[in-house]
């Protein structure tokens, strides 16, 4: 996987290496629910803080029952990347590290 855009078959690879992320037209998604609000909400922080090393500004919703829905898009360019990957796996690695109760969600 090099700087530019990445085949669908390496997004593919990447998708299957991570469960509870799936591709939603030009955009990497995943739905968790956390245990409260205030859960959600750090949560949150710490992605937006996170994307900012990787110039991505993913869309995060908070809905009712504390889901909260990551949306990672290329906005600079057409088709993914290796940084829209790697911030995938940088929210999976803060789920794992400071929400270990969170469950996924499947919002298809």
């Amino acid at each position: 996987m090099s700087g530019g855009p990445i085949t669908d078959e390496e997004v593919a690879r990447a998708l299957a290496q991570h469960p509870g992320w799936r591709r939603d037209g030009a955009a990497l998604v995943r739905t968790m629910r956390m245990k409260d609000f205030d859960e959600a909400l750090a949560f949150v922080e710490r992605i937006g803080a996170a994307a900012v090393d990787y110039h991505r500004r993913p869309d995060m919703c908070i809905s009712e029952n504390n889901h909260v829905r990551v949306s990672i898009a290329n906005l600079h360019h057409a088709g993914f990347t290796i940084a829209e990957i790697r911030l995938a796996r940088k929210v999976d690695a803060i789920l794992e590290e400071h929400h270990p109760g969170a469950t996924p969600v499947d919002a298809r």
